[in-house]
Order: structure tokens, then C-alpha cells, then sequence
């Protein structure tokens, strides 16, 4: 196994450079895993990674903790762990455009701002929300202008915020829907809805007030899909926690293929729980069960 050493420098030479996700074929190789932080003090359960081109945060969430990594020169090397009395047990992880992690505390059921310098920022606490003004917060997504995306499964809805935390709108689940476990929104503004229970994916468009179908039920393709995001061309790639894969679907809900499968080596699986991508083609996968976080390299095939 290759592990994260001492000093944690990882090389990331062998990713291809920008490519361009579409209708081609998708491929994620292995390219290295992370273990430790740079002091050899090995991962536990860990459940987010949120990353851009300049770095990589990893939500170490059996030790109540975040590491931050900086990518040089296509080189990932540990910058410092964030330990937060106010951050028991970060889960899923976003970065806004200005380089602020936001982190959902399981325990908690609050999300939680962080600075590019690890420091606490504050906690998500929406204003003007409509009735009812308490909320649950299941997921999170943040979309490239900072607006903030809430799953709210409390009152059944997804609440969208702007950067300041400012209500601006509401979307409900859909009238028949099972277990919802995460939203994600692509460039244009629409918001998706991922059903666990069902396998399936929901949309929601312009200004619309609630969800709608996208796909059928995908039960053939996944096990217990928990994650979802969506690439700069609108590819979308669902991680499926007990199948120990990916599912890769286009923008239109059609399915493309499905990579990686269950196991201990590398480039296997085990309950995965958020993955990331970066403009360059970096995909990183906390991989909870194996107590890592495995970096791939996306190839696209004709």
C-alpha cells in the first residue's frame, strides 16, 4: 500500500490535466491514498472531502477532526489538522469560492464556517426563514456564486440561501418521495434531489417550488446511493456507500457507467461517503471503512 509518510507528500503526477467530462467514457484510476496527517497519526471513519485546484480538505471524522492539505505542482503536502470545540464531528464538506470550508457536525445537526486559516468563522443560521424557522440540516451544497443549498429534512424541503445566509427560496421533496440523503446543484441552478430508498434522482429548475422526477428507479446500477455531485459540464456521479462504487449519469439523467467496486486494496471501496473533483481531474473519495482518503485520476475514453 502506498501511504501518507510522515511529511505527506504526495505526488499527483500521473493525472491527466484538465479533461473534459462529457458524454464519453469515465474512468477513475488509482493514484495514491492518504492514511495519516503529517505526523503519522493514521485517519478514523473519515467522511468529507471538499477540494478546488490549491487544496484539499479531508473531514477526519473519527477523530473530531479536519486536515488540510495544499496541492503544488501537481503535489498534494499537509498543511495543519483544524480542531474545533465547536466542530464535534465533521462529516461533509464545501469550499466557497473565497477558500472558506464549510463543515456539517453530525453530532450537532449544525453547519459550521471555518477560515482559509483554520479558524471557527461562525455557525449557518438562516434568516427570514419562512414557517417553520427550525430546520435539520441532512446535507449541504455550496454553488459557484456561495449561495448556500440546505437539505432540510425536518419540514421536507431545500432551503437556498445567498452568502450572507439571507433566505431566498424553498423547494419541497416531491409528494412520493422514500429516504432523501443529499442535494447538488449544477451551474445553471438546478438543483437535484438524491432518493436513497429509491435509487433515483429528482430535479428542480429555474424558480421551481418543488421537486420533480428525473430518473426511475436505478436499484439495478446502485445499493444505497448517500452522495451526489456534479462536474463543470454537468456529469453526475453518485456515490453509492454499501455498493462501494460510483455511478456516473448525464445530465440527463441517463445512465453512463458505473466505476470501482467493493474491497480493502487500493482503488477498492468500502462504504464510501463524499467525493470531490478538481478543474484539473483530481477525484478524491473519503473512503470511511478503510480509514482512508484515495485520490484518483479521472481518464476519458472514447
Amino acid at each position: 500500500m502506498t501511504k501518507c509518510l510522515l511529511k505527506c507528500v504526495l505526488v499527483l503526477a500521473v493525472l491527466s490535466s484538465a479533461p473534459t467530462f462529457g458524454a464519453e467514457g469515465i474512468q477513475l484510476n488509482p493514484v495514491v491514498s492518504i492514511y495519516a496527517d503529517g505526523k503519522g497519526d493514521g485517519l478514523k471513519l473519515p467522511q468529507g472531502t471538499a477540494c478546488n485546484d490549491q487544496m484539499l480538505f479531508a473531514a477526519d471524522t473519527g477523530n473530531g477532526r479536519i486536515l488540510k492539505f495544499n496541492m503544488q505542482d501537481r503535489t498534494l503536502i499537509f498543511e495543519k489538522e483544524i480542531k474545533l470545540s465547536q466542530l464535534l464531528s465533521p462529516t461533509r464538506l464545501q469550499l466557497n469560492s473565497k477558500g472558506v470550508v464549510f463543515a456539517l457536525d453530525e453530532k450537532q445537526r449544525r453547519i459550521v464556517s471555518i477560515g482559509p486559516d483554520g479558524a471557527f468563522v461562525g455557525f449557518v443560521s438562516p434568516q427570514g426563514l419562512p414557517a417553520p424557522d427550525e430546520f435539520v440540516p441532512r446535507s449541504f451544497k455550496i454553488d459557484e456564486h456561495d449561495n448556500i443549498y440546505i437539505l432540510d429534512i425536518f419540514s421536507e424541503r431545500v432551503l437556498v440561501l445567498d452568502a450572507t445566509g439571507k433566505f431566498l427560496r424553498a423547494i419541497k421533496f416531491p409528494a412520493d418521495y422514500g429516504f432523501v440523503s443529499d442535494i447538488a446543484v449544477d451551474s445553471s441552478g438546478t438543483v437535484f434531489l438524491l432518493d436513497t430508498a429509491k435509487c433515483m434522482l429528482y430535479s428542480a429548475s429555474g424558480n421551481a417550488a418543488m421537486f420533480t422526477a428525473l430518473t426511475g428507479q436505478l436499484k439495478e446500477y446502485m445499493l444505497f446511493p448517500t452522495y451526489l455531485t456534479i462536474d463543470k459540464t454537468g456529469t453526475i456521479f453518485i456515490v453509492d456507500q454499501n455498493g462501494g462504487a460510483i455511478a456516473i449519469l448525464s445530465k440527463n439523467g441517463q445512465v453512463q457507467g458505473k466505476q470501482l467496486s467493493k474491497g480493502w486494496r487500493e482503488g477498492l471501496l468500502r462504504y464510501p461517503s463524499q467525493m470531490c473533483l478538481t478543474d484539473k481531474g483530481d477525484v478524491f473519495i473519503a473512503d470511511r471503512e478503510n480509514n482512508r482518503i484515495q485520490v484518483f485520476a479521472v481518464k476519458v475514453t472514447k
